[in-house]
């Protein structure tokens, strides 16, 4: 796996607070961010990294149309949000890792694509990690295993200030991605590490582990803050 270069400039002065939420609903975790966009934007020079399970739910990014959903939120009980992030829909529950990082891109050279490749470098880090040779795929955001995808990257940008993020797949419950057409994508096929390790599954509190240190290793921070807490 192709390492990279930890990028200095994006982490250089800026203090790490990471928050494990622990599993929530989504509305809360979405105020959150909301608020700490706002303290950004404010002058708060603290960058925050977000790290959670949702219960489930459906997301609906700026792409994506609502015939996508093929009726599975009403059908399956589940809910539906609407969000600022790209891409089509995708789902979120228990079993897997979601990570919303709120940074500011400005001390990055304002470059929001130089950002989702980091993010992509972060979750073929923490796939290898566990034995699993993830990949990127031309043309589509998210970390891939073959044509499987492992993970997915939808972001928002306000002022130079990210919010929403990634979602690794641990031992998610696939079946909810086969409801609809997840990203826009007709067919496309939805793994885990689960699925694609002969061994156990590892423990959700590792995966978020190994992924705030490659996250810190990818993006530059030396040292980070922690705090549990609920939104």
């Amino acid at each position: 796996m192709r390492r990279v270069r930890a990028s200095i400039t994006l982490a250089a002065m800026a203090e790490l607070v990471v928050r494990g939420l622990g599993r929530c609903p989504y509305a809360p975790v979405l105020a959150l961010q909301e608020e700490l966009v706002a303290r950004k934007i404010d002058g708060d020079v603290a960058d925050y990294l977000l790290l959670l399970e949702h219960e489930p739910v459906y997301t609906l990014g700026r792409g994506a149309d609502v015939a996508d959903l093929c009726g599975a939120a009403q059908r399956l009980g589940v809910s539906a949000h609407r969000v600022g992030r790209g891409g089509g829909v995708t789902f979120h529950g228990p079993g897997q890792l979601v990570a919303y990082p709120i940074l500011s891109l400005l001390r990055g050279g304002r470059d929001i694509h130089r950002y989702v490749r980091h993010l992509e470098d972060v979750l073929l880090r923490v796939c290898a990690a566990f034995g699993v040779a993830a990949m990127r795929r031309e043309g589509l955001a998210g970390a891939w295993v073959a044509d499987r995808k492992i993970a997915a990257v939808g972001i928002g940008v306000r002022r130079w200030t990210t919010f929403h993020g990634v979602a690794l797949n641990i031992d998610t419950d696939l079946r909810f991605f086969e409801a609809v057409v997840p990203c826009r994508v007709p067919g496309m096929r939805v793994t885990s590490l689960a699925r694609e390790l002969a061994t156990g599954v590892p423990p959700m509190e590792v995966v978020q582990a190994v992924f705030e240190q490659e996250f810190r290793a990818v993006f530059g921070y030396t040292a980070a803050a922690r705090e549990a807490c609920r939104p």
